[in-house]
């Protein structure tokens, strides 16, 4: 393993999962394990303690029926102190970012503000990279850790690394964190076949048993702790996650600058600070990452009550290619390039189909492979043989025609070229890696960086070229509303909402892995398009509430009939909960920052996830 993205239980999620309250202890008083039982309170002395800052007192919740062992491995006596001390250190500075956020989003509500660039002047470079992290054409997303069989398939695929998602793939219930960053000890370990009455802030709970459990140990084998940080809006929060790299190596005795972060530039703003980002982080940098829903999604967020910010059909209208997301993507790899850092692209989310997955073994996947080079095909096939016999493509396309019949069925390999279509653009803008989902596609997309960029990383294509401008980023797309967009942005938005409430953070749909990120694009246009009165392009009417409830109302209908697995008697009354959530969602007067936020403060989603029982307690012997 040599990606953990600790982003989440909850950057965007509110789950509670450790409480930490304080109060005066007895110098090298023992700290006190205690349960109440049927028979009364137990208390168990745990260790004596002897640090000059006497811990806090933990409140815990118990662990869910059957992973006793897995939450008593991870919550030792010397994590919940390490993390106790983590969030100690950084809550106040937690909350004053939270504070700056709700005041950038009041200047810029309604008004005619928009951002700046801000760079950060100097020949200066991030941190070189240990060899480990040369290479990061390929990476594995959306591997959420709580699915053992998915993430085990995952580290042994050959790809450079794998994105052990806490964010957008994952949901993060008690069960799931549990499960979830115990799987990640097993694998490090080799064993793998609130503060004062608050809630802490969950990724400092994630990073901290992370870190804690593993760092040393993928330190001492030059792989890691390497991490993804999302969801950050500027400088300033990347400066603030600097220290906390900083503060953890000191105290872990891990070597300054050993940890990592790669920071997905995910939110509109943020965009506007990218220079300052890899500043803040220079000793700790694993470069930027480019995604597209969550990126397009924040601009709703941030601009969408203003008219000339509505996106138009994201189905029809909305991909990499648009200016607006072309100039961030060719910023991003100036920025990074010119600061010596790696540039990395998003995830394609296309799945091969479950027929075609037995014909793609790796031989007939790489003979095969060369269909997606149609950008290389000029006018026809006969003169691409003509004029360009000896190119490395042809040497692929040969065994292609020839075998294509036999080899994989037409619909793998078209979602082989359109993935490989679309990542090929990226490679030819100076992107140095990028994610899939499908481990299906893994030989594919080797064969197209080994044909097009067989060196390690591409940091030599600065781009000086090039000139984006504020414009270049905030310029939305022309285009309107289709029904049949529409109604695709229903379905995700529903079944992202209904898997949500079950603990299952993506799923499949219509041949695509759906996650937050989708979901978050998905219901923001609907609740952009409601609020502005989107015009529709292919019938005579604008897009209403009523109209959103229609058809939302009649697609749960359809979905009620269809044969699914597991418990049928539950489907129709989940899939009606999903449905009032979403409604209620996409009408609301104010834009709700994240779904995921929403959906885990909803008494809904903690009926169905909170444990109601006494909790585990930590405490000191007065």
């Amino acid at each position: 393993m040599n990606m953990a993205d600790t982003s989440s239980s909850s950057s965007n999620a509110t789950v509670p999962v450790a409480f930490l309250s304080y109060r005066p202890q007895l110098a090298n008083a023992p700290v006190v394990f205690s349960q109440t039982t049927e028979d009364g309170e137990i208390e168990v002395s745990v260790h004596p303690t002897s640090a000059p800052q006497p811990p806090p007192d933990v409140y815990l919740d118990p662990p869910p029926p059957g992973l006793e062992v897995e939450h008593a491995r991870m919550f030792t006596t010397d994590a919940l102190k390490f993390v106790a001390q983590l969030i100690t250190a950084f809550d106040r500075d937690v909350d004053q970012l939270y504070q700056m956020r709700l005041v950038r989003k009041c200047d810029l509500r309604g008004g005619s503000a928009l951002p700046n660039f801000q760079r950060v002047p100097g020949d200066w470079k991030v941190a070189p990279l240990p060899r480990r992290l040369l290479n990061r054409h390929l990476d594995l997303g959306d591997v959420s850790p709580s699915n053992q069989e998915h993430f085990t398939k995952a580290l042994n695929a050959d790809v450079q690394g794998v994105q052990v998602d806490f964010d957008d793939g994952h949901c993060p219930t008690w069960r799931n964190q549990i499960s979830g960053l115990h799987n990640v000890y097993r694998a490090v370990h080799g064993l793998l076949p609130g503060v004062n009455g608050k809630e802490v802030p969950g990724p400092l709970l994630d990073f901290g048993l992370l870190v804690f459990h593993n760092g040393k140990i993928l330190a001492e084998q030059g792989c890691g702790p390497f991490f993804y940080l999302s969801k950050l809006e500027g400088a300033n929060e990347a400066r603030l996650w600097d220290d906390v790299f900083t503060w953890s190596e000191r105290v872990l005795g891990i070597t300054h600058g050993t940890i990592k972060a790669c920071v997905l530039i995910e939110n509109i703003l943020s965009s506007f600070e990218l220079d300052g980002i890899l500043f803040a982080l220079k000793d700790h940098s694993l470069g930027l990452n480019c995604g597209i829903w969550d990126y397009a999604a924040s601009i709703i967020c941030k601009f969408g009550d203003r008219k000339e910010f509505v996106l138009p059909d994201r189905s029809k209208y909305v991909n990499m290619e648009r200016h607006f997301l072309k100039s961030y993507l060719r910023l991003v790899v100036q920025s990074c390039h010119r600061r010596g850092a790696h540039a990395t692209g998003g995830m394609a989310a296309l799945l091969l189909p479950a027929d075609g997955q037995k014909h793609t073994s790796l031989a007939q996947v790489l003979d095969v492979c060369v269909l997606v080079f149609e950008a290389e095909l000029p006018n026809s096939l006969g003169h691409f043989f003509y004029e360009d016999w000896a190119s490395p493509a042809c040497d692929v396309a040969m065994p292609v025609l020839l075998s294509l019949s036999t080899c994989v069925c037409r619909e793998a390999a078209d979602v082989m070229r359109r993935v490989s279509e679309a990542k090929l653009s990226e490679i030819r803008e100076g992107i140095d890696g990028f994610m899939v989902y499908d481990v299906g596609l893994v030989p594919v997309i080797n064969q197209l960086w080994q044909t097009y960029s067989p060196g390690l990383n591409q940091l030599s294509l600065t781009r000086d070229d090039l000139q984006v401008t504020s414009r270049d980023l905030l310029e939305m797309p022309q285009g309107g509303v289709t029904l049949a967009g529409l109604k695709h942005n229903i379905a995700v938005a529903i079944l992202f909402v209904y898997h949500w409430l079950q603990g299952i953070g993506h799923f499949r749909y219509q041949g695509a892995v759906e996650d937050s990120a989708t979901a978050e694009i998905s219901r923001s246009q609907i609740w952009q398009w409601i609020r502005h009165g989107t015009m529709m392009e292919d019938m005579d009417a604008v897009v209403t509430r009523p109209l959103v409830q229609s058809i939302a109302t009649r697609f749960v209908s359809e979905q009620d009939r269809t044969p699914s697995r597991g418990e049928p008697q539950k489907r129709k009354p989940r899939l009606d909960t999903a449905l009032q959530l979403f409604l209620e969602i996409v009408s609301k007067r104010d834009f709700p920052e994240f779904i995921t936020t929403y959906l885990n403060d909803s008494q809904t989603f903690w009926a169905c996830h909170r444990p109601i029982m006494a909790p585990y307690r930590l405490l000191s012997k007065q």
